[in-house]
């Protein structure tokens, strides 16, 4: 069986780390979260401009495409008609 002086101190030990754990979550834990927050938007916005970024280089690829088609088609047109 379990001492009784251990069954006294027990509960005390309990208390004393989940209040060292609580103490650990305000001082650290929190305010950390509001720096990985920060960071977290900032990688989001740096994502969303490198996707508008990528979104320009793949429309102004595909125009340069349809020019080229254009003229290939134009030049392919005046071959025939010669």
């Amino acid at each position: 069986m379990v001492n009784p002086t251990v069954r006294k101190l027990l509960p005390i030990v309990n208390f004393l780390i989940a209040t060292a754990a609580l103490g650990f979550q305000v001082a650290v834990l929190y305010p950390w979260h509001h720096q990985l927050e920060k960071r977290f938007d900032q990688m989001e916005h740096q994502q969303q401009n490198k996707l508008e970024e990528y979104h320009q280089l793949k429309m102004a690829t595909i125009k340069n495409l349809e020019n080229n088609l254009t003229k290939l088609q134009t030049e392919l047109q005046n071959k025939t008609n010669k």
